[in-house]
């Protein structure tokens, strides 16, 4: 893979990049989607995506519903997922391919590209994971909810 990128961590860390852009978009997808006390508005959009990750997690809990668990375990997946990512790019990458935190205590580690082409292949599972549960697993249990308001 580093003969691909030829020692470059710029393009995988704009894929890194692009992909979690893509993923932030379907978790906005599924926070509209998912029932709130108060609606998933332009000010929650601007959130932090640790916070809008919170909030889907916290409200697909309160659907109670045993068709969700993989839904739930692909959030926690996500947060781990775009916590690596924002130690990241919130990190300073110097010559050597040495990245060093703005976290005093935080230990200089380096990173290959490689590394940064699994993180984005990682976040893009991420994204598809969410999709794939958001229609086929959440969508049938809010039709479900409404069915039973209705009656």
């Amino acid at each position: 893979m580093s003969e691909t990128y030829e020692g470059d961590l710029i393009r995988p860390l704009g894929l890194v990049t692009l992909y979690a852009a893509y993923a932030e978009g379907e978790i906005d997808e599924l926070l509209g989607a998912l029932p709130s006390a108060t609606p998933f508005d332009t000010q929650k959009r601007q959130w932090p995506v640790g916070q809008k990750l919170s909030c889907a997690l916290k409200l697909v809990r309160l659907l109670k519903s045993g068709r969700l668990v993989g839904l739930t375990s692909s959030l926690k997946q996500a947060q781990a997922v775009f916590s690596e990512r924002n130690n990241l790019v919130h990190s300073q990458i110097f010559a050597g391919r040495r990245v060093v935190s703005n976290r005093p205590d935080a230990a200089i580690h380096k990173v290959a590209p490689e590394d940064l082409v699994q993180l984005a292949e990682q976040i893009h599972a991420c994204k598809e994971q969410l999709w794939m549960h958001r229609c086929k697993n959440l969508i049938p249990v809010l039709e479900g909810l409404k069915e039973r308001d209705d009656v």
